[in-house]
């Protein structure tokens, strides 16, 4: 499977689905943006999405990225002080 690194070099799953979701919305808003697309006797349509959608879905993948790598430094940074007192 198909893995972001993040800044440490690390495979990152939380980074991987956050840039997913970005690129989704991305797409939604470009997309909504053209509305109707006709070629030939092919007719598409594309609606956006709700501005507070759009946010919740963001919200949601970036603070869990966020929250996952405060929690492995702090708790990175605590091993290096317990290593250290040893």
């Amino acid at each position: 499977m198909f893995w972001v690194k993040n800044t440490s070099g690390k495979k990152d799953a939380m980074l991987t689905f956050a840039l997913i979701a970005f690129g989704v919305v991305t797409l939604n808003i470009f997309l909504g943006s053209i509305a109707n697309f006709q070629f030939k006797e092919l007719t598409l349509s594309f609606s956006g999405i709700q501005a507070a959608e759009m946010t919740a879905y963001l919200a949601a993948t970036f603070g869990a990225y966020v929250t996952r790598r405060w929690t492995d430094r702090r708790y990175t940074a605590e091993e290096k002080e317990e290593v250290q007192q040893d």
